[in-house]
């Protein structure tokens, strides 16, 4: 081996370590978080595009085709310019749905394994020739360094033998230690940024040394142009044929059909808002590497140099003696092959394993799949580029770097009229897809591919091109004739076959709005769990377990999570995360086996909350009639919500697709936490209710009697069918009129005091006259006779009236309570007495249970108060007491003296008052008692006369030091004598 060997070996070995070492730093945070995460990173990363061809090929191809050269930074730069028509929704679909490759976005939109490893095969085969480019040019630069023909004992095989070696090691190093590549390879990126201002730096350094050491100056460049006609002719003649229309498509469609490029661009980008800097960013740094092609191709042409024209970035250092700028030169040319296959044959393992390997052999649940696949990625790499180097030894020729990387760019351009049909053509079909494929391939492997090979002559297909080509310009036939055969075929059979369902889905998915309804459909799944239970089949437990707990995390949803309308968007999720470990087809497959949906996905409705959400994500992007029409449905929806009225939406599966803020409040069940659930999985109450009506016959059910726990409501209920766009749905209008029923009900009871009070009116009257004669009869007795019997019978009599007629005059006081309003008299009033004058009211009523009243009450006990309002306190809670006693209880009456106020507390041993409706016990209607047995408006005067007369009320449930009774404790002020 020729010392100089030696040195580039240890040149290009410590420059590789050195790419290693800044993309570790980056991955273990020592390089600062700000630097690996700015746009400028990124934008660096994207001119991975620039390979050994834009260091050493672009010479030679100047020199033939003159100003046509720049066409090689023109066309991806162009694809840059206009990103929103075709990278941006690309990104969107890559970032939403973790494709990480051009096989993924085309399997994904097509629904099909069978196009995924397709586009995966023709896709390795195309990438050959650029490979071989990259190894041939590492290769014969060392050859032209150390000046050596190679043929010594097959040192140039052994060299490109070497070098395919070391950079497979250190392509399992940058891109294969992790699976997750957004996360992981970020190392990667920086090293790729890296490498770009390398090669950046490599060929300014050499424009402006070319000019310096070979010229001189600017001025005597130019002086010496003048003198060279012949090569400003050649330069100022316009490309034969249509090369420059080609030469644009081709490079355009690189920006996404280049695996390595795509890698970059959709893989590696953590921000959609990247690629705005990157579409000035890419033209301007391909503007300044664009720069030192003329000034290096014309030092060669004035030094005279033997070396070819690939080479002759080199033989300016070389001719000159200036042996460090042919080292800067070799370590660009170094860092720009190094940094496409690394990144290439990165991209390209993962689409085998994703669509040639995994749709054949899958491992077992017990094998640890993460492991596995990284296993596999590390090998197909390792393959790759030893593929690579055998395509290169089976070049009999060693061809231009101009046609290895026209051939490679024109096979990866097959794909470009699949990729618009994603954004652009939704009736493009799968059949279609892989027609056109075969079509285009078929025509660039016999007039490109085998060429290279020497198996066949490739220019019998310019007999197929519009004009005569000479043979120099072949690969333009090769292109459009390629090119249209594959467009061609791809209309044709989509416009011929049918669109399957779930590819029209996806279509929708893909195109520009983004406003694709899925279907809303049935899962047989009880919970998250079920689901990871399920998983664990296919993918072992710690897979299942992590895959569904990362999904669970990235939508913000509980472990136990029940909702059908969340377990649909755990299922979309998951298969979203395993396309991106195993490819779209796999994870399909695999979700669809495990997670299968029930019915026909035909049949079911749309998908109403996924597409509002999506809706209200999407809003900010709407234009025009759409944003309009959002607005709309924004203030419709509004509307509903707000309506002082609950109201809920019901699918035909009992699922809730609407619950606005009235019926939130109504069943203290929130919107987000009830939308997208099933009736089952509602309170049992509310369940209950809304079931039975939902299957009854009945549109309306009006003052329907609906018990809460402790509390009655009154509802009216209302239903109707909705069926837009077959969905088939019921809405169902739930109102409260509890306030007003019990607004009838305290009208009526007002109307029934007031009769009572005119009732008592005129039976006191009645009864009054004939008590009053009684009374005079027995007083005349006393003075009419003598007789003991009949003296004490007259007395009796007398006190039976006095009787009588305290009893009629109580009852109409207490009538008048409810006729007019009082205006309390605060008087001195005798508790005992008015404890009295209550019981015997109460033991008026024959049909209530019986009870034993005992009136504890101290004689002389005076209060500041309303006898008559007093009584009526009174006997509300002596009622209420005796009503929640068993028959023959103790009701218990007490009062003491305590300075200026008097204690009274009314005491019974029934089953007390529930912890939660004491909150409520005062409100006006409310009531613990059974329907029809009471108001719920007794306490509430109780309460509202006590506040009036200047007391407290307090209730005590249960009572101290018991498990049961009731004790309310009444505090008044005491009766102060004025002199």
């Amino acid at each position: 081996m020729h010392p100089d060997l030696h040195v580039l070996f240890a040149l290009g070995t410590g420059y590789l370590i050195l790419l290693f070492a800044i993309a570790y730093a980056a991955e273990r945070h020592v390089i600062p978080e700000r630097i690996i995460k700015h746009p400028a990173i990124f934008v660096l990363s994207l001119t991975v595009f620039v390979s050994a061809y834009g260091i050493y090929g672009i010479v030679d191809y100047a020199r033939h085709a003159g100003y046509s050269y720049i066409n090689y930074y023109l066309g991806i730069s162009s694809a840059f310019i206009v990103y929103p028509l075709l990278l941006s929704p690309l990104m969107r679909i890559c970032l939403s749905y973790r494709l990480n490759s051009l096989a993924d976005v085309l399997t994904f939109r097509f629904r099909s394994q069978w196009a995924g490893s397709l586009v995966t095969l023709f896709m390795l085969i195309a990438m050959l020739p650029l490979l071989s480019l990259q190894i041939q040019a590492v290769t014969e630069s060392m050859l032209v360094i150390t000046q050596s023909d190679g043929n010594s004992l097959g040192e140039r095989d052994g060299l490109a033998l070497l070098f395919c070696i070391f950079i497979s090691v250190f392509a399992i190093l940058f891109g294969s230690r992790h699976l997750n590549s957004r996360e992981s390879h970020r190392g990667l990126v920086t090293a790729i940024a890296f490498e770009s201002l390398v090669k950046l730096f490599a060929l300014l350094i050499t424009g402006f040394f070319s000019i310096k050491l070979v010229f001189g100056s600017f001025g005597d460049m130019q002086a010496w142009l003048t003198t060279q006609p012949n090569l400003i002719e050649s330069l100022n003649t316009p490309a034969g044929g249509d090369s420059t229309r080609m030469s644009l498509v081709m490079f355009f469609a690189s920006a996404v059909c280049l695996p390595h490029v795509f890698h970059v661009l959709f893989a590696e980008n953590p921000k959609a808002s990247n690629l705005k800097p990157a579409s000035w960013g890419i033209p301007f740094y391909l503007l300044l590497i664009s720069l030192p092609v003329f000034p290096i191709l014309w030092a060669g042409e004035a030094l005279g140099s033997d070396i070819s024209a690939q080479f002759y970035s080199l033989a300016i250092g070389l001719e000159t003696n200036q042996t460090w700028l042919t080292y800067v030169v070799y370590v660009g040319g170094l860092s720009a092959a190094s940094g496409v296959i690394i990144v290439a044959t990165l991209a390209l393992a993962s689409m085998c394993l994703n669509h040639l390997i995994l749709p054949i052999y899958q491992p077992d649940s017990k094998t640890d799949i993460y492991h596995w696949l990284l296993r596999i990625r590390q090998l197909l790499i390792a393959v790759i580029i030893l593929t690579g180097f055998g395509f290169y030894q089976l070049m009999p020729d060693q061809h231009t770097f101009s046609q290895l990387a026209i051939a490679a760019i024109s096979g990866c351009a097959q794909f470009l009229p699949g990729t618009l049909a994603i954004l652009y053509w939704p009736r493009a079909n799968s059949y279609g897809l892989i027609a056109g494929l075969l079509a285009g391939f078929l025509v660039w492997t016999m007039g490109s591919l085998a060429t290279l090979v020497d198996a066949i002559d490739g220019n019998w297909v310019t007999s197929f091109y519009v004009s005569d080509l000479p043979d120099e310009l072949a690969w333009v036939a090769v292109v459009a004739v390629s090119l249209t055969a594959n467009a061609l075929m791809f209309i044709a059979v989509s416009l011929l076959t049918p669109t399957r369902n779930e590819e029209r889905i996806a279509a929708e998915a893909c195109t520009l709005d983004d406003l694709n309804r899925p279907a809303r459909q049935l899962l047989d799944l009880r919970d998250a769990a079920e689901m990871q239970q399920r998983l664990a089949y296919a993918l072992g437990e710690h897979v299942a377990q992590r895959e569904v707990a990362k999904a669970l995390e990235e939508l913000r949803l509980a472990p136990d999570e029940r909702r059908p309308y969340a377990l649909r968007r755990l299922r979309d999720r998951i298969e979203i995360n395993l396309s991106a470990l195993m490819g779209p087809g796999v994870a399909k497959s695999l979700v669809d086996q495990q997670l299968p949906y029930t019915g026909d996905p035909s049949t079911g409705s749309e998908d109403i909350t996924f597409i509002e959400s999506r809706l209200e994500l999407y809003n900010a992007h709407l234009t025009g009639l759409a944003a309009d029409l959002n607005n709309l449905r924004r203030y419709h929806r509004q509307t509903l919500d707000e309506l002082p009225i609950g109201l809920c939406s019901l699918g035909t599966d009992g699922e809730i697709l609407m619950w606005n803020r009235a019926m939130s409040d109504l069943s203290g069940i929130a919107s987000e936490d009830i939308t997208g659930s099933r009736l089952n999985d509602v309170d049992s109450h509310w369940e209950t209710l809304l079931n039975e009506f939902v299957n009854s016959e009945d549109l309306h059910w009006r003052k329907y009697n609906f018990e809460q726990g402790p509390f009655t409501r009154i509802l009216n209920l209302h239903k109707a069918a909705v069926d837009p766009l077959t969905r088939s749905e019921q809405v169902i209008i739930v109102e409260d009129v509890t306030d007003n029923h019990l607004m009838e009900s305290k009208l009526t009871h007002q109307e029934r005091l007031a009769s009572i009070g005119r009732l008592a009116a005129g039976v006191a009257h009645e009864i009054g006259n004939p008590v009053t004669g009684i009374a005079c009869l027995a007083q005349n007795l006393r003075f009419d006779s003598e007789d003991p019997e009949i003296l004490d019978s007259a007395e009796q009599i007398i006190k039976q009236t006095q009787r009588i007629t305290g009893i009629v005059q109580s009852l109409v006081n207490f009538a008048h309570q409810g006729r007019d309003a009082q205006v309390s008299k605060i008087e001195a009033v005798d508790v005992k007495h008015c404890v009295n004058e209550a019981l015997q009211l109460l033991t008026l009523d024959r049909e209530a249970q019986p009870v034993h009243f005992v009136n504890d009450c101290p004689q002389a006990l005076i209060i500041a108060a309303d006898n008559q309002r007093l009584i009526q306190v009174f006997i509300n809670l002596l009622s209420n007491a005796r009503d929640a006693s068993d028959s023959d209880g103790e009701i218990r009456v007490t009062a003491q003296a305590d300075h200026d106020q008097v204690q009274v507390a009314v005491c019974d041993d029934g089953s007390g008052i529930p912890p939660e409706a004491l909150e409520r016990i005062f409100e006006p209607f409310f009531t613990t008692k059974e329907p029809g047995k009471g108001t719920g408006l007794g306490l509430a005067l109780v309460y509202n006369i006590v506040e009036d007369l200047g007391g407290e009320i307090q209730i005590e449930s249960p009572v101290k030091g018991r498990d049961r009774g009731t004790c309310v404790h009444l505090t008044f002020r005491r009766f102060e004598r004025t002199a």
